[in-house]
């Protein structure tokens, strides 16, 4: 009886230390998580550029095909159009 008298406060104390563990560790990583480094924030913004660049072009593009062809958006296939609605969904 003695040992579960001595157990029972152990095993409070290790689970108190346990559990702020736990939550000083996933608080640690949530906090991570929200960070990029300087590596990342560079690449991140070169592939803002390079996308806004993209997209000028795709602009460009579709002004060269309005002056060239007026009804090109009117003769796209309904499953082109469609695929073109799904590729749009997973960007």
């Amino acid at each position: 009886m003695s040992e579960l008298a001595l157990m029972i406060p152990i095993v409070a104390i290790v689970g108190g230390i346990g559990a702020g563990m736990l939550k000083s560790h996933y608080k640690h990583k949530e906090k991570m998580m929200g960070h990029m480094s300087v590596d990342q924030m560079a690449e991140l913004e070169q592939m803002s550029k390079i996308a806004d660049i993209l997209d000028q072009r795709v602009n460009v593009l579709e002004r060269i095909l309005d002056d060239e062809v007026p009804n090109w958006r009117d003769n796209q296939s309904p499953k082109n159009s469609k695929e073109r609605e799904n590729d749009d969904k997973t960007i």
